[in-house]
């Protein structure tokens, strides 16, 4: 009857006369009752069935108005959390003798109402469909979740140790607070109390993960919580990486499926016209097809491998375009020597280095600033100067040129000048001064006849040499001829980078520049026979090591050298050959293919 049940109700809700915190809150919670729906998920039906009948299934009667369901739940949560770090702390904060505390109804309604008070609870806004919150933990405090994942669990990241304040330490504060000044500690402690916070968020799993390399490289430990997490609960710790596919069944994006199945398919039996993988309905055969490329390349000598820079199938479009009529460049030829895939890109495919963008100029600005300031000087001085006062009107022109250069440089060559363009300008003022007496004492025997002479361009004839009926056409500027009393030539070619070319760089072809122009010179302009020549490098303020009257076989020997070099590379080009070769000292960082070619090897510096 009616007085049963009421007195039923009140002997329910009448609490222990006494108990530990652990009683009291168990009895909060049988009067409160599970949360139907996260039972389920739990498959926990059968206890919560046991239990209804003495809750008043307070959850479940919130999940049944619509309009409050989402708030009251979430407050309901936060509850159950509070009463659960209750426990928590009977449990880490023992009473002496090591036996929780016994108290009275009123001494554990006052702890729990504290504990309330303290939290803060701002119910989050709806998700959006299946939408994932990130969000600091402050912004989460007091909030209750299905899985937490907690990130950066290495050692100073998370939780961030508390330092004391550089100019006003903890023992000065000390002192000052002695003498009346109220000055708080910056030290809270707060560390064990914001990772408490953070690992009791969630109500079903928890995921900790931290980095174990930072920023630099080097190894970064992991955090305390971190070790003592992993020893209480033995978990499992498995250490990914991103390169390193996952297994199907945990990928949790396309491109980590897409790298997973790949991965399957490279190393397992996986072919084209296999199984398809349900998890991705397009794009499957993309994936195979990507996997077998990656095999080709990973064979070894693998004959006619298009993914690994054989393109013979495309020879006759290759013959056709870089056909007898066609004009080459020294500098493609160098090119194609340093490392075919590099001529591919640069020059047949068209493609241009993606650097980042930074201030001031780089090395082929460089190289165009010290060109046109030697040429203009040269040219003023020849224009005025004798030959016995050619030098002294070089060394007061020089100045006059280089600021004129270098003040139009930012607009002619592209670049922004830095805060230290002032200081640069100046430095290679000198660079230039010291290259130009060290130049003016080399060539003391010589006269300069002509500066930047064209071949194959401004209607001047190109280089054109036959050989077993092969032809070869070259165009180029050189950078300057001199004259002797015999009336021989010498062809000097400057160069900005610091390293020395040696006669070797011809002997592998890297270096075909200066005796197929000394060729050009004698034969296409017909200005007479050339008796030597080498390259200048500025920096250093030297000739190069290659000097073409010193080479094996002289002048003559020079040029069939770097005659067989350009016939074998055209011959290549024609035939589709751009299998990626890098140089030993590492491939050079304007290469167009530096971000994708997969035997790209960086210089060591």
């Amino acid at each position: 009857d009616l007085q049963s049940a009421l007195e039923a109700v009140i002997a329910r809700l009448t609490p222990p006369t006494a108990g530990t915190l652990s009683d009291y809150v168990a009895f909060v919670e049988n009067v409160i009752g599970q949360d139907p729906r996260l039972a389920a998920r739990l498959d926990t039906q059968s206890r919560l069935d046991a239990e209804e009948d003495d809750s008043l299934r307070v959850v479940a009667r919130a999940w049944e108005q619509a309009i409050t369901a989402e708030r009251d739940v979430a407050a309901l949560r936060c509850l159950k959390d509070i009463l659960r770090g209750l426990v928590l702390t009977e449990t880490i904060l023992p009473e002496p003798g090591g036996r929780p505390a016994i108290i009275d109804y009123a001494r554990f309604f006052a702890e729990l109402r504290g504990a309330a008070e303290a939290t803060i609870y701002e119910p989050l806004p709806p998700p959006a469909g299946s939408a994932l919150l990130a969000a600091p933990l402050l912004y989460v405090r007091g909030l209750s979740f299905r899985a937490v994942a907690l990130l950066g669990l290495s050692e100073g990241e998370f939780p961030q140790p508390e330092r004391e304040d550089p100019l006003l330490p903890e023992v000065d504060r000390e002192s000052l607070r002695a003498a009346g000044l109220p000055l708080q500690s910056r030290l809270q402690g707060d560390e064990a109390s914001l990772f408490y916070e953070a690992i009791t968020r969630p109500r079903e799993r928890l995921l900790l993960t931290r980095p174990c390399l930072a920023d630099d490289g080097q190894g970064w430990d992991p955090s305390p919580y971190w070790d003592e997490v992993v020893r209480l609960t033995q978990a499992p710790v498995l250490r990914l990486r991103p390169q390193d596919p996952q297994p199907l069944d945990t990928v949790a994006s396309l491109p980590e499926a897409l790298l997973a199945g790949a991965h399957l398919c490279l190393y397992h039996s996986c072919g084209p016209g296999g199984p398809k993988w349900s998890p991705i309905p397009e794009g499957w055969e993309q994936v195979l097809h990507a996997a077998e490329v990656v095999r080709r390349r990973e064979t070894a000598g693998s004959p006619g491998n298009p993914w690994d820079g054989d393109l013979a199938a495309a020879a006759p479009i290759l013959a056709a375009h870089f056909g007898p009529d066609h004009v080459w460049s020294a500098s493609r030829l160098e090119a194609y020597a340093t490392c075919p895939f590099l001529f591919l890109t640069s020059s047949v495919l068209d493609l241009e280095p993606r650097l980042p963008p930074r201030e001031g100029y780089d090395v082929r600005i460089l190289g165009s600033m010290y060109h046109a300031i030697l040429e203009q000087t040269y040219r003023a001085a020849l224009s005025d100067a004798t030959q016995d006062r050619l030098p002294d009107a070089l060394r007061a022109l020089l100045p006059q040129v280089a600021d004129r250069v270098f003040d139009a440089a930012p607009e002619t060559y592209g670049f922004r000048p830095t805060a230290l363009w002032s200081r640069q300008r100046e430095e290679l003022g000198r660079i230039l001064a010291r290259t130009l007496e060290a130049l003016i004492e080399a060539t003391a025997a010589w006269q300069p006849v002509a500066l930047e002479q064209a071949f194959g361009l401004q209607n001047q004839p190109a280089l054109d040499v036959e050989r077993e009926g092969r032809r070869l056409r070259l165009r180029g500027f050189v950078d300057r001829l001199d004259r002797d009393t015999d009336g021989r030539l010498q062809v000097i070619d400057y160069k900005a980078g610091s390293t020395l070319i040696s006669a070797h760089d011809l002997e592998t072809g890297k270096r075909v520049q200066l005796p197929l122009y000394a060729l050009a010179v004698r034969q296409s302009l017909n200005l007479g026979e050339v008796g030597g020549g080498f390259y200048w490098h500025i920096g250093p303020a030297e000739p190069s090591r290659l000097r073409l009257e010193g080479y094996l076989g002289g002048v003559e020997g020079a040029i069939q050298t770097a005659l067989e070099h350009a016939f074998h590379t055209v011959e290549a080009v024609r035939a589709g050959q751009f299998a990626p070769y890098p140089p030993a000292g590492g491939c050079p960082t304007n290469c167009p293919a530096a971000a994708f070619c997969w035997h790209y090897t960086p210089r060591a510096w």
